[in-house]
């Protein structure tokens, strides 16, 4: 398989400029995109995998609506389970850091590529499964867009074992795509670090909760945030073929509290954006 040859150096929280001169601050981590895969897969049996659901929602630390949006979504994940898949991405202006209260900078470059490239301009928004919905969702259809996904057939599995090392705080994701059913398109693989139990504070209403939960937040993308090629954007998939891809992050140098952590792997098409499958599995030894 080929790989990305590159080591990406980010900074913490992101760190790079954005426009209008805005910078998210934070220390440096480096992500490795150039890893072999170090484990052996067990076999799946295709009859245990279902399909699963990815939404992306649109928050911020000063956003006075969006703790509705974040009850939503534990209303959906109560009647879904792990078939829905939730990430976090603060974006936008009410997601800047502002004075003492509200200092903490949750966004990433990775989210704020996502957010510009569906012109969210209005939070809580969400998307489900990239479809192309310029602006996202509104939380009040977020429960009838799930309902609404066709989930009778099952294109493909994805499989994620981590590696962890306490010493040195890497964190090596090891992903596997095995497609089930015949496929014509290419296909693309997203890589994401997730974070849960993030203590900080949130607007909700005209109150100020210091001590708010913050869960699934975006940490980083070990791909693209639009996702690896895989075999060189050659589609004609068929049912078992599969590809391996590895990648690691030093969270070290950062304040991620690697218990609370997890992995986040999608597939979806290269061309309508459909996602085939979604993933998660926590921190190793945790």
């Amino acid at each position: 398989m080929k790989k990305i040859t590159t080591i990406v150096c980010a900074l913490f929280f992101g760190g790079l400029l954005l426009a209008g001169c805005d910078r998210i601050e934070g220390d440096y981590y480096v992500i490795d995109n150039n890893e072999d895969v170090s484990v052996e897969f067990p076999e799946i049996n295709p009859d245990a995998v279902y399909r699963k659901i990815l939404i992306e929602e649109f928050t911020g630390h000063r956003c006075t609506n969006c703790p509705q949006g974040h009850q939503i979504l534990e209303s959906l994940h109560q009647q879904y389970g792990d078939t829905l898949v939730a990430v976090g991405i603060h974006y936008g202006t009410l997601a800047k850091p502002s004075g003492s209260t509200f200092s903490y900078d949750f966004r990433t470059e990775y989210g704020t590529q996502i957010g510009d490239a569906y012109n969210i301009d209005a939070i809580p928004a969400a998307i489900v499964n990239r479809y192309d919905k310029p602006g996202g969702w509104p939380r009040e259809q977020w429960a009838s867009i799930v309902r609404d996904i066709d989930r009778s057939h099952v294109p493909a599995a994805v499989q994620i074992i981590n590696e962890y090392e306490p010493i040195t705080m890497i964190l090596k994701a090891n992903v596997k795509v095995t497609m089930l059913e015949d496929y014509e398109n290419p296909l693309r693989l997203v890589i994401f670090v997730l974070e849960d139990g993030i203590v900080k504070p949130q607007k909700d209403g005209a109150e100020d909760i210091l001590d708010y939960t913050h869960n699934h937040v975006l940490r980083a993308a070990l791909t693209d945030p639009f996702g690896y090629m895989l075999r060189g954007s050659v589609g004609d998939w068929h049912a078992g073929d599969s590809e391996t891809y590895a990648a690691s992050v030093n969270i070290a140098p950062t304040d991620w509290e690697p218990q609370n952590c997890y992995v986040v792997a999608f597939l979806y098409d290269a061309i309508n954006n459909d996602v085939l499958q979604v993933e998660t599995a926590t921190v190793a030894g945790h």
